[in-house]
């Protein structure tokens, strides 16, 4: 089903017959669902093999709406939750990205543990049982991206518990962020098995790019399944624009209004505007501009973000390494 009251609206980036990069798809995701609690899920992109198939031309989209993603794969899905609608304790073995993108809402845990997120607010979910609550007066939004993890080391959920946050890496004295910095929540295990928060505080690889941007990195992966049992912080790791080939970024960049640079990477990008409006350029000079609210889904194009607005705008970037065309 398809409900225009909810709908997302989808970008899709592709390939021409001359392998040049072109938008293949426009408009509302119609992969729509509204669950038996009420909440709203749309699916927006998906894989089932790693590195992640791009040039099959199959809307990745269109396949079965369900919660865990296929062995080696991913799921990309926008849920709306309306206000009072009864949470489902759930885990899956999966390492999931989760973006607040409007409203607000609780995620609880074991034991009530209860983490309230808000707009702009990301949660690195590795793997814990939890329930989402919309306690407030208003529809939430959060855009999820799941990624097929390791099962528990001999079938018990015993984890390394709550970790020390590393500081916020510091930005130029001279410069001044030109949006608040983010709050990053990591949830893991503890001894007994319990879920915990890992960690709940400002994201710490902030760094100042030369041409303005402002990338901070959630977090990340380097192989699928994924890893969701140790203590590392993958969020501080050394990283390039592009992912493993098996593995996968979080980040944020926050994009002054200035010029672009052209660039492709070999993955699956889920993108997700959360402020502001930008556009992205593709190299046969088509342009398409993203507000606060839609998401892109790029296949390994070449493309330049360019932000003609007068305001900076934040997008989210979920990077998937995906398969090098042959």
């Amino acid at each position: 089903m398809s409900n225009n009251d909810y709908a997302i609206r989808r970008i899709v980036a592709g390939h021409n017959e001359k392998g040049l990069a072109t938008i293949i798809m426009d408009g509302p995701a119609k992969n729509q669902q509204i669950r038996k609690l009420g909440h709203i899920s749309t699916l927006i992109w998906s894989s089932d093999v790693a590195p992640a198939e791009v040039w099959t031309g199959e809307d990745f989209g269109a396949r079965e709406n369900i919660i865990q993603p296929p062995p080696n794969g991913t799921g990309f899905r926008i849920v709306e939750f309306p206000p009072g609608v009864p949470g489902m304790m759930h885990r899956t073995n999966t390492l999931d990205y989760a973006v607040c993108m409007s409203g607000n809402i609780d995620m609880e845990m074991d034991h009530g543990v209860t983490v309230n997120m808000k707009p702009h607010d990301i949660l690195v979910q590795q793997g814990t049982i939890h329930s989402w609550l919309n306690r407030g007066t208003e529809p939430c939004r959060v855009a999820f991206v799941l990624i097929d993890a390791k099962h528990p080391p001999n079938n018990q959920l015993e984890g390394p518990g709550p970790q020390e946050l590393k500081p916020v890496e510091n930005f130029p004295e001279e410069k001044k962020p030109p949006l608040p910095p983010i709050r990053r929540i990591v949830t893991t295990h503890d001894e007994n098995g319990d879920a915990v928060v890992m960690s709940d505080g400002l994201a710490p690889q902030r760094i100042f790019r030369s041409r303005g941007n402002v990338s901070t990195l959630i977090w990340g992966s380097d192989e699928t399944p994924a890893e969701i049992w140790t203590a590392e912080d993958f969020g501080i790791r050394e990283n390039d624009i592009g992912p493993p080939a098996h593995g996968s970024w979080c980040r944020v960049i926050d994009y002054p209004p200035g010029p672009g640079r052209m660039h492709r990477t070999e993955s699956i990008d889920y993108v997700i505007c959360l402020n502001g409006e930008i556009d992205m350029e593709l190299d046969d000079g088509e342009t398409v501009q993203m507000n606060a609210g839609d998401v892109l889904v790029q296949q390994a194009n070449l493309h330049s973000w360019i932000n003609t607005g007068s305001e900076t705008c934040r997008i989210v970037f979920v990077l998937i390494g995906s398969k090098p065309k042959k």
